[in-house]
């Protein structure tokens, strides 16, 4: 049985191969083709995709974001498709691809998906619906605290999850898991949700932080006070495994 994470990624590559490397993304300044070396570098050198944020990699990053520019389109979303190499964690494992991999190419799936025209949603089914809500519970404290709302979404379907200062505007936010999800992570312009303000549900100045515990809360609000990605983000792509490199004489 093919794994959720195996058919975004063989989806999104059969997109790629559709919509050719100049097509918009929804992420930010990103085309296809840009989108495709990054999902590629992910899978191929993991210590080249860290040089895209830290110095000591910087060079590493560029050597092979240049390789991969080169490479032709047909060949770079082959590879792709073909998935990561033996000595990247997310291979070692359908549980470990699953962890590493399902929001993951969702997310850029429907980054591609939602940025062309004509669009529809898809129907995913409820297993899919519920694992996804799995990861949108532990974003909603952080991004509650980081735009300073009482943030409640109304997952279809499923219970309510409440998160940030009851004494903040109420922002409800209803739709399909996998819809909360995009809005959570930035696509709340693509994402088919229906979005409420209301007054806040409590007077008190010192209206305690619903959402988490208390060791979660001081974790989020550290995170917005140093500007860090959601600590439950960055968790998660702890859990995404150790930097591997490559061995001498591979090539991307």
């Amino acid at each position: 049985m093919t794994s959720l994470a195996r058919e975004e990624r063989l989806r999104l590559a059969s997109l790629l191969r559709k919509v050719g490397p100049d097509a918009p993304t929804l992420c930010e300044g990103w085309k296809t083709r840009d989108l495709a070396i990054h999902l590629v570098m992910r899978d191929r050198d993991l210590p080249a995709l860290v040089g895209e944020h830290l110095k000591l990699f910087a060079k590493r990053h560029e050597r092979v974001d240049e390789l991969l520019r080169e490479t032709p389109w047909i060949e770079l979303v082959g590879k792709l498709a073909q998935g990561p190499t033996a000595w990247n964690p997310s291979s070692w494992g359908a549980g470990v691809d699953s962890l590493m991999n399902t929001a993951e190419f969702l997310i850029h799936h429907e980054d591609v998906r939602r940025a062309q025209p004509g669009w529809r949603v898809r129907e995913l089914g409820t297993q899919v619906q519920k694992d996804m809500l799995a990861l949108t519970r532990p974003l909603a404290l952080p991004y509650a605290l980081r735009k300073g709302i009482h943030l409640v979404l109304k997952p279809r379907g499923f219970d309510d999850v409440r998160a940030g200062r009851t004494n903040k505007t109420t922002v409800t936010v209803s739709g399909l898991p996998v819809e909360l999800l995009l809005y959570l992570f930035g696509r709340e312009s693509h994402a088919v949700v229906d979005v409420r303000e209301s007054a806040p549900v409590s007077a008190d100045e010192d209206a305690e932080v619903v959402g988490g515990t208390p060791d979660e809360v001081a974790a989020a609000e550290s995170d917005v006070t140093t500007g860090e990605w959601p600590s439950s983000v960055r968790i998660e792509k702890k859990k995404r495994g150790p930097i591997v490199e490559k061995p001498e004489g591979s090539e991307i």
